[in-house]
């Protein structure tokens, strides 16, 4: 990867408390959230990033939308509320964050990535959807700026470049804040000797996209228009060795079936898997997460939910589902996930291609769990993440993963730097 610094578009002090100015991705920003973080502060990164559109995406329709967003940006940056570096540099931003009760520590480099087609250097795990796309082309069109980070993965097996983050770490950083429930801190490396290391480290390496194929193609189909000055895009790097690398599952809730449909889907759980209790309560998502991650650790595993049942747990029934090898061919390995395994062997035999209309993704076990349970007709399939070996050799073999098998957490934060697409960021 070709993987730069930058000077990046950051708020300045007198534009507030930057606990009051980021904000999460797009994709996860409801009404409810976008109005609290507008309350929080008039200059909140919502204002530029936008929450993601309700409806349908058109230019007519939403023009107003993204004319107000690039209203905005001239706005803070002519009021100096956002201001530019003077020099390029890396930004180096930790997260601590808690899951299910512990802490966990995740860093990530931002920087800026050279567009390419999907190929050698950058590498997708999964395809998109139209409409996501639109709506982000509309928003970089109107705004020329990136204001979100992608988040991507890669090697450091020389530790390169991990050497070179702690030492930038071990001083004080340039901030700390803190938002969703995470304390953040960001450091900026300017040193020439420090930024020489880490593009030279990373000179060999792929990027693997783990959050944001859509931006990514969004940037390809920007590039194609306006040409100069739209060489680069926004990202974070993650490494795949980092502590705090956090790959959870969507869940699946099926849905709107038929009696015939009903019928198939229970035979061919019948024929591919064994069922047994699995001895959680009902209402109990974190015990039925526990429990299917446990038995996923030497084989795939499903927990399954349905209105008026008791939880129960599917293991394979034979060698059709392969056990999880590290050894293994990455096709074999891709076969292993429980995502593959439950859409080819489950929901496109049962609903043909349109399968993804009757499945609702949830990355929220709780959530899924209570959709089951509200109505007859719905199942809901637990299942544990994507170990980070195996997304590696999977996508780094150049297939990809079903539709929504990961969700990375937490998402990293807009707001932290921008890159602004005129030409004059590097």
């Amino acid at each position: 990867m070709d993987f730069r610094p930058f000077r990046a578009v950051r708020y300045a002090e007198s534009a507030g408390r930057l606990d009051d100015l980021i904000c999460p991705p797009y994709d996860v920003i409801g009404p409810d959230a976008e109005r609290d973080l507008l309350a929080r502060s008039p200059r909140n990164m919502v204002r530029l990033e936008l929450a993601e559109p309700r409806g349908e995406v058109s230019p007519s329709g939403h023009e107003a939308r993204y004319e107000g967003a690039a209203a905005a940006l001239r706005e803070m940056l002519a009021s100096g509320a956002l201001t530019r570096d003077e020099e390029p540099g890396y930004y180096l931003l930790r997260q601590r964050f808690s899951i299910g009760g512990a802490e966990r520590e995740r860093h990530c480099l931002l920087g800026a990535l050279r567009l390419e087609e999907f190929g050698a250097g950058v590498l997708p795990h999964e395809d998109t959807a139209p409409g996501p796309k639109a709506d982000r082309l509309a928003l970089m069109r109107a705004c020329r700026a990136n204001f979100s980070p992608l988040m991507m993965l890669y090697n450091d097996a020389a530790g390169a470049v991990g050497r070179t983050l702690g030492e930038a770490a071990a001083g004080a950083p340039d901030a700390e804040f803190a938002a969703d429930g995470q304390q953040f801190a960001l450091w900026t490396i300017r040193d020439a000797s420090a930024a020489g290391a880490i593009a030279e480290a990373l000179a060999d390496e792929p990027a693997y996209i783990a959050d944001g194929h859509h931006r990514y193609e969004t940037s390809l189909a920007y590039r194609a228009e306006a040409g100069e000055g739209a060489d680069f895009t926004l990202t974070g790097l993650i490494a795949f060795d980092d502590p705090g690398l956090l790959i959870q599952p969507y869940y699946r809730v099926v849905h709107g079936a038929t009696a015939a449909q009903t019928a198939k889907m229970n035979e061919l759980l019948s024929l591919y898997f064994v069922s047994r209790p699995s001895g959680t309560p009902p209402g109990d998502a974190g015990q039925l997460d526990a429990v299917t991650a446990a038995l996923g650790q030497g084989q795939a595993a499903l927990g399954v939910v349905e209105r008026g049942k008791p939880p129960r747990v599917l293991t394979p029934a034979n060698d059709i589902i392969p056990e999880p090898d590290a050894d293994a061919p990455p096709e074999t390995q891709a076969r292993s996930v429980e995502a593959f395994a439950l859409q080819e062997m489950l929901l496109r035999p049962v609903f043909g291609d349109g399968f993804a209309e009757r499945v609702a993704y949830v990355h929220d076990g709780a959530e899924a769990m209570a959709m089951a349970e509200e109505s007859e007709g719905r199942t809901a399939f637990f299942m544990k993440g994507v170990p980070p070996d195996v997304f590696r050799a999977i996508v780094g073999a150049g297939l990809r993963l079903p539709r929504k098998s990961t969700y990375f957490h937490p998402k990293l934060p807009s707001g932290v730097a921008i890159n602004l697409l005129d030409g004059d960021s590097l």
